[in-house]
């Protein structure tokens, strides 16, 4: 693993180093009160062998870590805290940010509420985002965020492997909202994450 500190703050661990780098990246948000090192050992060794993992840390500092957002409830009113962090995580992909390469593909790996932030950046900028898998997340309900959403009449095409271990109070918003916004698989262990990166891999 590679950590750097990109020249705007962010704090990144990358999965290769700067040579290896490929177009294909997988970008792993950890959990709340969590850290990237945390989540980069658990995901990277998922990762397809042609992709470039980039765990990024929240900007909230947390016990025992930091978090993206101040409040763990999926029905979230803090719009501007919401985008405030969905664009964190989006200044530190952009090209413009490192200048490393033009991506073919961007996968987003979410952890909790890491993974209401990868559905948040979906509903933000759903033509950026190839896939998404979430592991025991959930989709914030905001009414300003649901502004954004595509028409209920639209056909959903990003794919999402939702990993599902436990209950969450969020649960049926989530399974509703990802029903009618992607073409969600359901999952009950990690084991499918690998083949469907592969899967998604430009």
């Amino acid at each position: 693993m590679y950590p750097e500190t990109l020249h705007t703050g962010h704090h990144v661990i990358w999965s290769q180093s700067p040579n290896q780098r490929t177009t294909s990246l997988v970008v792993v948000l950890h959990d709340a009160g969590s850290q990237p090192q945390r989540a980069a050992e658990t995901f990277f060794n998922m990762l397809p062998e042609t992709t470039t993992g980039l765990a990024i840390q929240a900007g909230l500092t947390a016990a025992n870590g930091y978090s993206w957002l101040s409040t763990n409830d999926y029905d979230n009113p803090n719009f501007p805290e919401i985008i405030a962090a969905a664009h964190r995580i989006f200044d530190a992909i952009d090209q413009d940010e490192f200048g490393t390469h033009d991506y073919t593909s961007i996968q987003i790996i979410g952890i909790g509420q890491g993974a209401a932030m990868a559905t948040t950046m979906l509903r933000i900028r759903p033509d950026a985002i190839t896939s998404i898998v979430g592991v025991d997340g959930y989709v914030l309900d905001n009414p300003m965020l649901a502004a954004l959403d595509t028409s209920k009449d639209a056909k959903p095409s990003t794919p999402v492997l939702w990993v599902t271990t436990e209950d969450h109070p969020g649960a049926e918003f989530s399974a509703n909202w990802l029903t009618m916004h992607t073409q969600v698989i359901d999952a009950e262990t990690t084991s499918e994450i690998t083949p469907f990166l592969r899967q998604k891999v430009s």
